[in-house]
């Protein structure tokens, strides 16, 4: 198969759904090494005591171990910063960075949707995936109709009712992501799941307690009040797209209690976290691009440029729906306190600190000599934990950066081309051509399909024949293409 497109940097994604017993049946098969070796970037940029060795070795405080690894870190520290105690807090605000990279843009989700968290708790169906490529969604699917919903279980658990699908080969998810982007369960055609009601419930709601009308099996209990659900439904072909929206948008939400009527207070969960971005002076429009990797995602956009800002919505976050176990008062939400208001009183060298921190952990995030995955020796990467995070949070940062909210590898798993077979970037600005061969069938439950993307805006690119995507429900005259 040819790929062409002009004057375009590209990024093409296969994206498959496995079966759960093929998954375990191949899990010893040498399919892929690991990209996130000892000593490489991705390692050390793994944890905070890592930044600290990579910036130690660049000041010279310490021996470089690997002088590659070091180089490609592309960053510059002047020499009234190169002492001990500057590079220890340049490390911490690195690695406070790549912790938090996600949480301003599911805050500022919730702002946008809300303007003051009146309108969570409410889908919203996203339809033009198969018409209008330009998007502000990241590597969007062209072959689901997306529907969104941001949750606010602060104020009591939400019912999601499913309807009757109409045929068993029509793929749809309903997964449910905590607060922090962990995957704790779905609703589904892959779960056998009947039509009807479910409910999810709330961090502080009794494991043990029973709801009138719900048998066990249909609760869901959350780890945390926000959540956020991207529900996705199969769309056969383009002249399926009615009846796949109409699918997608009779999934809806209501709340459990009654005498909840859809508007949330002003101590909501949601409208706390809403203030907290609104507050900041920044917006939905985007800003400058911020070097060599591309633009941030939407809101990112010039943000993560003010520090003070940043760790503030970070730090509001956290405080109002901590990770699992953790109070609002947590070492981690000291620590973005502290740092957003050491930020906003920063001069001189201390405001230069943070630079170098931001410039840093971007480094970490987007640079694909820093990618936690795994690489194919045919040169494809993919992550094999996403949407399951725990405390890797530079994989969670990663994932923000080109797969936000993704699901995890038992129902899809992502792989990603930036490369061709000889290591150079996908560009087709010179009028060069691909061809991306593979053997067909390809082992997917569901469905699977093969997509490119716009590399820098990680959106579909517009095409004159309008052909956004490759996937098994695509007639192939030779077995492989």
């Amino acid at each position: 198969m040819m790929l062409r497109s002009a004057g375009l940097v590209l990024l093409a994604t296969i994206a498959l759904t496995f079966p759960a017993e093929l998954l375990a049946q191949n899990a010893s098969s040498p399919l892929a090494m690991s990209a996130n070796t000892t000593g490489s970037l991705g390692n050390l940029c793994s944890s905070q005591a890592g930044i600290l060795s990579l910036l130690q070795s660049a000041t010279g405080i310490q021996s470089a171990a690997n002088a590659a690894t070091v180089a490609s870190l592309n960053v510059t520290i002047p020499a009234n910063l190169s002492n001990s105690d500057a590079t220890q807090q340049i490390a911490q605000i690195a690695w406070e960075y790549i912790y938090s990279y996600p949480l301003p843009v599911l805050a500022h989700t919730v702002a946008s949707l809300s303007g003051n968290g009146t309108a969570v708790n409410t889908f919203y169906s996203k339809s033009n995936h198969l018409s209008v490529p330009a998007d502000n969604s990241l590597t969007p699917n062209h072959d689901t109709i997306y529907s969104q919903a941001e949750l606010d279980l602060s104020q009591g658990p939400q019912i999601v009712t499913v309807p009757q699908f109409d045929v068993p080969s029509r793929y749809w998810i309903v997964p449910f992501l905590d607060a922090y982007l962990n995957y704790y369960g779905a609703i589904g055609s892959d779960f056998n799941s009947t039509p009807g009601q479910y409910l999810v419930v709330g961090r502080n709601e009794p494991a043990n307690a029973t709801y009138a009308n719900f048998t066990s099996d249909r609760v869901f209990h959350s780890p945390t009040d926000l959540n956020w659900i991207i529900a996705r439904v199969l769309v056969f072909n383009d002249s399926d797209t009615a009846t796949a929206l109409t699918f997608s948008g009779n999934i809806s939400l209501a709340p459990y209690n009654t005498a909840i009527n859809g508007s949330l207070n002003t101590t909501s969960k949601a409208a706390i976290d809403s203030r907290a971005v609104n507050g900041s002076g920044y917006s939905s429009a985007p800003g400058a691009a911020y070097g060599a990797y591309g633009n941030q995602p939407g809101f990112l956009n010039g943000f993560t440029q003010q520090p003070a800002q940043w760790f503030n919505a970070s730090a509001v976050y956290v405080q109002t729906d901590p990770p699992a176990n953790e109070t609002s008062n947590s070492t981690q939400a000291q620590t973005l306190a502290a740092l957003s208001t050491a930020a906003t009183n920063a001069t001189g060298l201390a405001s230069t600190a943070f630079q170098l921190g931001r410039q840093v952990a971007l480094t970490c995030i987007l640079s694909p000599a820093a990618n936690v995955g795994l690489v194919t020796s045919t040169g494809w990467t993919f992550h094999n934990n996403s949407g399951i995070y725990g405390s890797n949070y530079l994989l969670r940062a990663q994932d923000t950066q080109n797969v936000i909210a993704a699901l995890p590898p038992q129902q899809v798993i992502y792989f990603q081309a930036s490369v061709d077979n000889q290591n150079r970037t996908l560009d087709a600005s010179t009028g060069n051509n691909y061809t991306i061969t593979f053997p067909l069938p390809l082992p997917a439950q569901a469905f699977w399909s093969l997509t490119l993307y716009n590399a820098t805006s990680l959106n579909l690119i517009v095409n004159p024949i309008n052909r956004y995507t490759v996937n098994d429900r695509v007639s192939f005259p030779t077995r492989t293409r």
